[in-house]
């Protein structure tokens, strides 16, 4: 708890400012200036029953409301901070803000400290109220903030606001901690979220693929979402591999496009690559856009497709490319894709590809390029058909240009 609680001797330093530095409405008088060094000479080294004695005395000698007696007040939390005295900390904190004689500075700094007492102590809900209300006003919180309020809500059986305060701490961390999801999972499991928690039980699983625990839950979710085959899947694949080998999150990805839920491999092998699981290699990245491309996510498959490209000789991953691109309509990166894999393709694979082209040509109103496209694709057996017809339709339609030109 200690570490949590914002040291006090900066803040006792600007409260013990001299008169010329202080502003006027934050003044101390010379007799609680004096009396408050001593006794934070007195905390400094460590005499903190002399140093209590000192306040208790000067507190006495303080008006009510007063901004002395906010500042001796907050002293005193601070001592009883240093002793771990957490509930005697927390009610003169709480004195010191009642009084509302405080700069605002301090005053957002005291509540912070405040909160996490409460919440230390198991006074969860004064202790969420006050998070909240200083993390309103607060413009670079730590992460740990959302940490603490999460598992505060979870406390408190506020499963909703539990997800919604770890989520945040999961998306700003670069490494979330294990801790973290399962806070996450169980709160989905309490509010009966099974899908949500498949998800997360997912994610796990992709960072720490040696804990059967995970892949025990998995199973046990599928099983109660009446998905026994998935339920099945997932036990066999356990029990035949090795968990702390990384290529089981390959196979777990390969289980979910062979059960036709491609989105789900897709995000398994997302989450492992960016954890660092598994390497964003060749093969990890071409499944990968397999799983982006059978869930029909034209985006992602061509994001993926395009961190292909320069470790592809082939030209296949072109050719998949300019495929999405074409899906998508964006016509001149179909092109551009296209122009850079003609001299890499063979066969059907060239053929497939003067048709792409032909296709984007033609959108892009430049029917000279696309008639050149189309006539090369007629040499390819599987694409002469269509090729055919796209020439005839393209003739028509300079025939129709010539004859307008020349009326």
């Amino acid at each position: 708890m200690k570490t949590l609680i914002t040291l006090p001797l900066l803040l006792l330093s600007l409260c013990l400012m001299t008169p010329l530095m202080a502003e006027d409405n934050y003044l101390l008088t010379e007799k609680t200036y004096k009396s408050l060094s001593n006794a934070q000479e007195l905390m400094e080294s460590g005499q903190h029953r002399e140093a209590g004695q000192r306040l208790n005395e000067l507190l006495g000698a303080t008006d009510s409301g007063s901004y002395d007696r906010a500042v001796v007040q907050q002293t005193i939390g601070y001592l009883h901070t240093e002793q771990g005295q957490y509930d005697k900390a927390a009610e003169a904190f709480q004195q010191a803000l009642d009084a509302q004689a405080l700069p605002e500075d301090v005053s957002h700094t005291l509540r912070f400290n405040l909160a996490q007492i409460l919440i230390a102590g198991e006074q969860y809900s004064k202790g969420i109220a006050l998070m909240e209300q200083w993390l309103s006003k607060e413009a670079k919180p730590q992460n740990s903030v959302y940490v603490l309020l999460a598992t505060a809500y979870f406390r408190v059986e506020n499963f909703s606001k539990a997800i919604e305060r770890i989520r945040i701490a999961i998306k700003n961390d670069r490494d979330p901690k294990e801790d973290w999801y399962r806070l996450q999972l169980s709160a989905h499991m309490s509010l009966k979220q099974y899908k949500a928690a498949i998800t997360v039980l997912e994610t796990l699983i992709a960072r720490y693929p040696h804990r059967k625990l995970y892949w025990d839950q998995l199973a046990a979710l599928y099983q109660a979402q009446e998905q026994e085959f998935s339920s099945l899947a997932v036990r066999m694949l356990a029990d035949r591999l090795d968990l702390g080998d990384p290529d089981t999150v390959v196979n777990l990805a390969d289980m979910y496009r062979y059960l036709h839920i491609p989105y789900k491999s897709g995000k398994l092998l997302q989450n492992a690559m960016d954890a660092g699981v598994i390497a964003a290699n060749f093969e990890h990245l071409k499944k990968l856009a397999d799983s982006w491309l059978a869930a029909r996510e034209a985006e992602l498959a061509a994001e993926t497709l395009n961190k292909m490209l320069a470790m592809d000789k082939s030209g296949e991953s072109h050719l998949k490319l300019a495929q999405v691109y074409v899906t998508m309509e964006s016509w001149e990166q179909a092109v551009t894709t296209l122009d850079q894999a003609l001299d890499k393709l063979s066969g059907q694979e060239l053929g497939r590809a003067q048709l792409l082209l032909g296709t984007s040509y033609f959108h892009l109103s430049q029917l000279q390029q696309a008639k050149t496209a189309f006539t090369r694709a007629m040499a390819f057996d599987s694409q002469s058909r269509q090729a055919g017809q796209w020439l005839r339709h393209i003739e028509d339609l300079l025939k129709k240009q010539d004859n307008e030109e020349a009326a």
